[in-house]
This record gives structure tokens, C-alpha cells and sequence, in this order.
């Protein structure tokens, strides 16, 4: 028996209109959602090294952090407080790193909220947006958390926790938002060790991974200059490669593009 011509008509548009109805996630069901990752590429210490650390990422339209210690600007080997507003005033972030690099688990309360406040507060007369923090030598307990929030931060940043070649297992990149956004994890300080290789894997883990927030530790930028730097060729050719990466929906930007970015005041000194 023969459908008529008109039915059948009825039924194929009847068949579109479910079809163009359906989930997007239809044809391939139970698969991730694809998101993308946010490369936060971070420099430690106010390092003089740094003004040429900001000039290339800005040469590739790409922004950075820079985490200072307000008590040391100008000193030896050190920004001046005219090149750090320069690195401001070209879009860059500054964020706090204490008043001189003190390791915080090994002070009282009281001392956490002097080194934590105080630079803030300092950084903040200068005339910077200060809303994260970078716990010198990534040490942080419970107590400095706490000073970090009381301070005005909105988040702060550790060193470690993210997959490296000494810890397989661990998760390729920070959650957005972070669970905890004031213990924001990172893969390990970059090293003059460290080749492109390794931090082009980095990327292509967290971007496997599902996305994310990856924040990355580097700290001199200069060549044969200690252990925890690395060279002008591997930073440019790395920057120049995560520039490739745009289609991958990776991007490149400073670290409180992840967070809220309304700036709180410092408390006043009990």
C-alpha cells in the first residue's frame, strides 16, 4: 500500500523539525562540555628583569602579572617604582607578594597581617589595582589564608598542585572558579631547566583536560642567571606559540581576569 504524497511530505518535515529541536550534545551524548583555558602567565619578586618580561608579552598584545614586594622596589636588581608603574600603565597587573618575601608559615598571625596588609596598603598609595596575592615560596596555611581574605584580597596564588613530571596524577589545571581562590593551585616554578617543550605540554594538558585556569610561576627572565629563571628565546617562542592557540580557545591573560575584579579596601590597623 502507497502513502500518499501528502503524508509523506508531513512526515519528513515533521522528522526536521524534531531534528532541529534536538541538543546540540545530541549526536554525541554523555561528552564534555568543551571549555577553554586561561594561561596566566605570572612573574615573581619585582625582578629588574621583569620590564623586559612585560615588554614582550606586550609586543604580542598579550597581558601578564607581576606579584612585587613593596619594600624592596628600587632596591639592587630590583624595579623602581616608575618602571612598575609603567608595567602598570601598559595594562599589566600587580598583585602583592608580602612587604619583603618573608615566608609566611613561619610567622605568627600578627606578623602575616603586617606583611600582607601593609603591602597591600603600600601598593595600593601607589596608585595600583591590587587583588590577588602570590604567597612567597608558595607557602601558605590556614591562618595566612585567612590574613590574605581579611586584607581586601580576592585571591591569592600558591605554587604547586597542578600536574607536573613529579606528580602525574594531579589535575592538569585550576578550576574556574577555583575551589579554593585563596589557595589557587599552579604546576611548579618555571626553572632555567625548564625547556619549551615542558611548558607547551602544560598547555596541552589542561586544554585535554577540559579547560581551565592555568597559572603559571616564572621568575627572572635572563640568560645563565639562577636556577629559577629562564631565558628571553624560550619565554618569546613560547608566547609566541600560545598565540597559535586562540582557535584551541586557549588565551593568555592576567590572573585576576578569573575573579572578581572589585578592588576592597585595606582594614585599618588594629
Amino acid at each position: 500500500m502507497k502513502t500518499p504524497r501528502h503524508a509523506t511530505g508531513a512526515l519528513t518535515a515533521l522528522i526536521l523539525l524534531l531534528v532541529s529541536a534536538a541538543p546540540a550534545h545530541a549526536s554525541g551524548a554523555g561528552a564534555p562540555e568543551k571549555r577553554g583555558v586561561i594561561v596566566s602567565l605570572t612573574f615573581d619578586d619585582g625582578d629588574a628583569t621583569h620590564v623586559l618580561a612585560a615588554r614582550m608579552l606586550q609586543e604580542r598584545g598579550m597581558r601578564g602579572t607581576f606579584y612585587v614586594n613593596s619594600a624592596t622596589l628600587g632596591d639592587e636588581r630590583k624595579l623602581t617604582r616608575r618602571q612598575l608603574a609603567a608595567i602598570a600603565k601598559a595594562g599589566h597587573e600587580i598583585g602583592g607578594h608580602t612587604l619583603d618575601h618573608t615566608r609566611l608559615t613561619e610567622l605568627t598571625p600578627e606578623r602575616q597581617r603586617e606583611q600582607i596588609c601593609e603591602d597591600r596598603r603600600a601598593l595600593l598609595a601607589m596608585g595600583h589595582r591590587v587583588t590577588t596575592l602570590a604567597y612567597p615560596f608558595g607557602a601558605v596555611d590556614t591562618d595566612a589564608m585567612r590574613t590574605a581574605r581579611q586584607c581586601g584580597y580576592t585571591a591569592a596564588r600558591t605554587v604547586g598542585g597542578l600536574r607536573l613530571w613529579d606528580c602525574p596524577a594531579c589535575p592538569a589545571a585550576e578550576t574556574l572558579p577555583p575551589r579554593n581562590p585563596f589557595r589557587v593551585r599552579t604546576p611548579g616554578s618555571v626553572r632555567d631547566t625548564t625547556v619549551l617543550r615542558q611548558l607547551k605540554q602544560q598547555v596541552y594538558n589542561a586544554e585535554k583536560g577540559g579547560g581551565g585556569l592555568l597559572p603559571l610561576v616564572l621568575h627572572r627572565v635572563c640568560d645563565d642567571c639562577g636556577v629559577y629563571s629562564t631565558s628571553p628565546e624560550v619565554l618569546g617562542d613560547f608566547l609566541d606559540w600560545l598565540a597559535t592557540r586562540k582557535s584551541r580557545g586557549t588565551t593568555v591573560k592576567p590572573f585576576a581576569a578569573a575573579f572578581d575584579p572589585a578592588v576592597r579596601p585595606v582594614p585599618p590597623v588594629p
